[in-house]
């Protein structure tokens, strides 16, 4: 049988064409424009590199009966220094215990009181890496600072309660403020840098907290449904933070001093509640729309993780066993991939991902950290 050279060719020409369309990268289909002087990445709605699974591997796992410094009680934070130690905010135990890298128990920052250095609530922990020093957000409207070693160096008193914050690096902090008057009964977060003192020295924006409130009796109640349209903030690193609020899918990367260096956007429509939602509700009034998102984590790599689903189970109010569906953008604002991550995650660093789980039948809360086996296959950019 014979066979023409044109043939051949041709063939060739067809599998060369298929095998460069195999290898073809990813045409990201969004737009880069400048508004009032300020750069917006304009994201599409699906993501360039479509949806990833984070291979999990558990590697560690913190928490047991049979002693009382691995034992929890009420778990909420957990951040990691730069030695890789977890220090893990166990809530009403009134404590922050701190464990090596491979999950010895090494110390117990603080106790229980009111005295210096003693806790009434402790629930978020901040790590500065350059200086090793722990902050802790106690009862709502203080900071405790103790220095590497876990000596207790001041308490920062706030005249409002603090909903997140960051240390930056002239002693203060990028923070979200609470803002409540019970006269007109209206509740906002502010964004704000605070001096080392807890002193706003400047105010970026206000944003409504649409928490429901009503006075009775001559009290005034507040009701959270877990809806509320919200300001969240988080830390991209030492010099750049990103923050977004929750009714618009928009989110900003800014410096300390709130200069907004550029703006993510992502075509979205508008969340709404089914009337089976509402209905759950009863008398307490809803947005007409739910919040576009309801978390902003960040990563080592600078990549900006936006959790989408609220989730609230069980008995707790803090804390979930519903996987988490989420945005990832690269660190300059690209949407990049679809995922989901573990009920209470808290950090993703180095490869690594660390949430806590409560298994609420057994009556044990634990600290996990994962190993992400394809960490390294993540991409990182466009």
């Amino acid at each position: 049988m014979k066979i023409r050279y044109s043939s051949i060719i041709f063939l060739l020409f067809i599998f060369g064409f298929a095998a460069l369309g195999g290898n073809q990268k990813p045409e990201w289909k969004g737009k880069v424009e400048t508004e009032k002087g300020i750069k917006v990445i304009k994201n599409p709605r699906e993501p360039l590199y479509g949806e990833i699974k984070l291979d999990l591997q558990e590697d560690l796992s913190i928490g047991r009966e049979d002693d009382k410094n691995y034992l929890f009680w009420l778990l909420w934070d957990i951040a990691i220094d730069g030695q890789g130690n977890i220090y893990v905010a166990d809530t009403k135990n009134l404590r922050i215990q701190k464990f090596d890298l491979n999950g010895k128990y090494l110390q117990t920052i603080g106790r229980g009181g009111q005295g210096p250095g003693e806790f009434r609530q402790p629930t978020r922990i901040r790590i500065d890496e350059t200086t090793g020093q722990i902050y802790v957000r106690d009862a709502v409207v203080n900071i405790m600072i103790f220095d590497r070693n876990g000596r207790f160096v001041k308490t920062i008193h706030m005249t409002k309660s603090i909903h997140d914050f960051r240390p930056i690096e002239d002693g203060g902090f990028m923070a979200v403020r609470s803002g409540t008057s019970a006269t007109d009964l209206t509740s906002l977060r502010v964004l704000c840098n605070l001096n080392s003192s807890g002193e706003i020295k400047k105010t970026f924006m206000e944003a409504p907290y649409n928490l429901f409130i009503e006075r009775t009796g001559g009290a005034t109640i507040t009701v959270s449904t877990g809806y509320e349209l919200d300001l969240y903030l988080s830390k991209i690193d030492s010099k750049t933070f990103v923050y977004g609020y929750s009714k618009k899918y928009e989110l900003n990367v800014i410096d300390k001093d709130g200069n907004v260096s550029y703006r993510i956007k992502k075509d979205e429509p508008q969340p709404v509640f089914t009337q089976k939602e509402r209905d759950e509700f009863k008398k307490i009034p809803v947005p007409e729309n739910k919040p576009y998102f309801f978390l902003i984590l960040t990563d080592s790599k600078g990549r900006i993780y936006v959790q989408r689903n609220f989730t609230k189970t069980g008995k707790s109010t803090v804390q979930d066993n519903i996987d988490k569906e989420v945005d990832i953008f690269s660190k300059d604002g690209y949407y990049l991939y679809k995922t989901k991550l573990p009920p209470n995650s808290c950090v993703i660093k180095d490869g690594f991902l660390y949430a806590y789980k409560v298994d609420e039948e057994a009556g044990l809360e634990s600290v996990k950290r994962y190993k992400i086996k394809n960490w390294e296959q993540i991409k990182a950019g466009i």
